[in-house]
């Protein structure tokens, strides 16, 4: 038996169902400026055998840019290599340890953190320019979260936890509204009434918005629930799952009518 039958036989095991999508893993690129010796060496070879600055730059692109996407594929020698989508569930493939099945049923939520860095531009104008998300997995009972960093396709990755989320963690919210009257949603909470948001300045009290009051709700990534209310600013609120969190706010709304 081949390792993709071994990690099929497992999700079968663990009643995650056939296999939808492969997400590998890319080996983090810490030294960059290796490749500047091969480079340097390929162009002054170029230059001397052509004797055309055109022609040397055009070689030194394509050996850059094939070293960058080798280098990319090399899976990662520890930690996470791939991250296998199931029916039910996805299974965390590791270099030096077994794999770890994750049904869908025993993730609490998921977090998706945008990591940016800020280059000075032209005129000392400061840029910032998003470079790579980690996806923090929540497991039930769990202290920590599970961490997956350098993903290949981790936005896709995200939406995909949360669409296999989405209909336990809607029962859940649905329990809790009905049994306790109140679900609390990090800074946001969400009642039958309709919402109540955390203040706008530190230490002020938390304000409270009517389904009346509401005008829409739109979620802007993964991670932000924008709150536009009919006479007043636009809120947006951090939360984890916020396309899901955002229809459950619109079902709750829709009942109250």
């Amino acid at each position: 038996m081949n390792e993709p039958q071994r990690h099929d036989e497992m999700a079968e095991l663990k009643g995650m169902g056939s296999r939808e999508k492969v997400y590998r893993v890319h080996r983090p690129w810490k030294h960059r400026e290796l490749l500047l010796l091969p480079l340097a060496g390929a162009g002054g070879g170029a230059y001397a055998a052509t004797g055309s600055w055109w022609v040397t730059a055009l070689i030194v692109v394509v050996i850059f840019v094939a070293g960058f996407v080798g280098i990319r594929r090399i899976p990662p020698r520890t930690g996470l290599r791939q991250v296998i989508v199931y029916q039910g569930g996805m299974l965390l493939v590791q270099a030096a340890a077994p794999a770890v099945p994750l049904p869908w049923n025993v993730i609490d939520s998921t977090e998706v953190d945008h990591g940016s860095t800020e280059i000075t531009g032209f005129m000392g104008k400061i840029e910032t320019y998003e470079r790579f998300a980690t996806i923090s997995v929540r497991p039930k009972g769990k202290r920590h979260p599970l961490v997956l960093r350098h993903v290949v396709g981790q936005y896709d990755l995200a939406q995909d936890i949360e669409q296999g989320l989405r209909p336990g963690l809607l029962e859940r919210l649905r329990g809790t509204l009905d049994t306790e009257g109140r679900v609390e949603l990090g800074g946001l909470s969400v009642t039958d009434a309709g919402l109540v948001l955390p203040s706008s300045d530190r230490g002020g009290p938390a304000a409270t918005l009517s389904w009346g009051e509401l005008a829409e709700t739109r979620a802007t990534g993964v991670a932000e629930v924008l709150i536009r209310p009919h006479h007043a600013k636009d809120r947006r609120i951090a939360v984890r799952n916020a396309t899901i969190v955002r229809d459950f706010i619109e079902e709750t709304r829709s009942l109250s009518d």
